[in-house]
């Protein structure tokens, strides 16, 4: 695992990161040491295989934080979480892409997490919803500036 560690602190100074950095922090397990399983001090609680799937479409963007592997725009804004083994969370804004994700079924709504939606990034094109997650972080971040 050669993934860059990002500074939590740092990106909570950014307001739309702060609920989902607060919800990676809630669950953060504290290693006995820092190695390549225990990266920055955290236990690690995305599965390699599925931080590599993350890599494959988002090329860049793909950091550790506090035991998670988060995506990352330009901006340092978090748009995308793997959780677990096949788990991938997503920033959604409420509205009509938010109920047509989970009205589809392929998405479920994150507890804690009112605007990120769930998907198996196993089970679906997950370059589709990576990209289309990034698109929305900006555009819902242009819409607040």
């Amino acid at each position: 695992m050669g993934q860059s560690i990002a500074d939590p602190d740092a990106l909570a100074g950014i307001a739309a990161n702060r609920a989902v950095l607060s919800k990676i922090a809630a669950g953060a397990i504290p290693a006995t040491r820092a190695d390549a399983w225990n990266p920055g001090g955290w236990v690690m609680r995305t599965h390699p295989d599925l931080t590599e799937l993350l890599e494959g479409v988002a090329p860049g963007d793909v950091r550790i934080v506090q035991g998670m592997t988060v995506l990352l725009d330009a901006a340092d804004r978090v748009y995308g979480v793997g959780a677990g083994m096949s788990m991938v969370w997503l920033r959604i804004p409420s509205g009509p892409a938010l109920d047509d994700a989970i009205a589809g079924g392929e998405a479920s709504a994150v507890d804690e997490l009112p605007s990120w939606v769930g998907v198996d990034g196993w089970r679906v094109d997950i370059g589709a919803w990576v990209r289309a997650s990034a698109a929305l972080t900006r555009e819902l971040v242009a819409a607040d500036a």
